[in-house]
């Protein structure tokens, strides 16, 4: 009896060191990782077009899906708030023409390119991006020239380049899209008068007025006339044209 109680009491006592050891051991570790924190290693590099698909087990729409909703949690994960323009554009920008590989009708991309990722800090990084909204923009497929007017604000507006976005308003106005607005068709008028190219764009809208009036909504011909008078003539041209009268 005696015997037994004795090994048990060993048994315990080696149990109890084992603990105590691997408590010090536990808290040792903690002690040298507590400062380290999981990197971002940026945007990760976009798989040749052959190799998208095995992400979704080769279903081309699911791969899709999946990449889309790693492109807008990327950098945000872990506690971890990643600022825009720390990411990598070149390969996002990969990413984006991958994407629509997969998938050419989605606009969940196109989305999230131009309304997410077009807040970068650093809107020169963005360029990139353009060529892809270019792109898609310029398909005749439902409303996807909205994409396109995106690409010409942020060209116009945040880069402060008017010869890209004049380039980009000039590739939307042909879109063969029957259903496309008047204002969307005149936005080349609209960067040429931005430009200082008044009577170019005087020219256009005028051009357009004459061709298409007809199929134009009223208040789109209202809305093209009062441009033209408003916000390229100036008051005593106004006054003399057949255009402005009774605005």
């Amino acid at each position: 009896m005696s015997h037994a109680r004795s090994r048990s009491f060993s048994l315990e006592k080696k149990t109890s060191l084992a603990l105590a050891l691997a408590l010090v051991v536990n808290f040792s570790f903690w002690l040298v990782l507590r400062d380290m924190q999981a990197q971002w290693g940026n945007v990760p590099p976009a798989p040749k077009e052959q190799f998208a698909a095995l992400y979704g087990l080769g279903d081309e729409s699911f791969s899709y899906r999946i990449n889309s909703l790693m492109l807008q949690n990327l950098g945000d994960a872990g506690g971890r708030v990643t600022a825009l323009k720390d990411y990598d554009y070149e390969v996002l920008t990969d990413w984006f023409f991958l994407q629509d590989k997969l998938d050419p009708v989605s606009d969940y991309i196109p989305y999230l390119a131009s309304f997410y990722f077009s807040g970068t800090q650093e809107p020169e990084k963005f360029r990139l991006v353009l060529e892809y909204l270019k792109m898609v923009g310029a398909r005749p497929d439902g409303i996807k020239w909205k994409w396109l007017v995106q690409g010409i604000f942020f060209a116009r507006h945040k880069l402060k380049d008017l010869d890209k976005a004049l380039e980009l308003a000039n590739v939307l106005a042909k879109t063969e899209n029957p259903d496309t607005p008047a204002w969307v068709r005149n936005m080349p008028a609209y960067v040429m008068n931005a430009k200082g190219n008044d009577r170019e764009a005087y020219s256009l809208l005028v051009e357009t007025l004459k061709e298409n009036m007809d199929k134009m909504a009223p208040e789109e011909v209202m809305a093209t006339r009062v441009y033209i008078c408003e916000q390229i003539l100036d008051n005593d041209e106004a006054i003399n044209d057949p255009l402005c009268e009774g605005l």
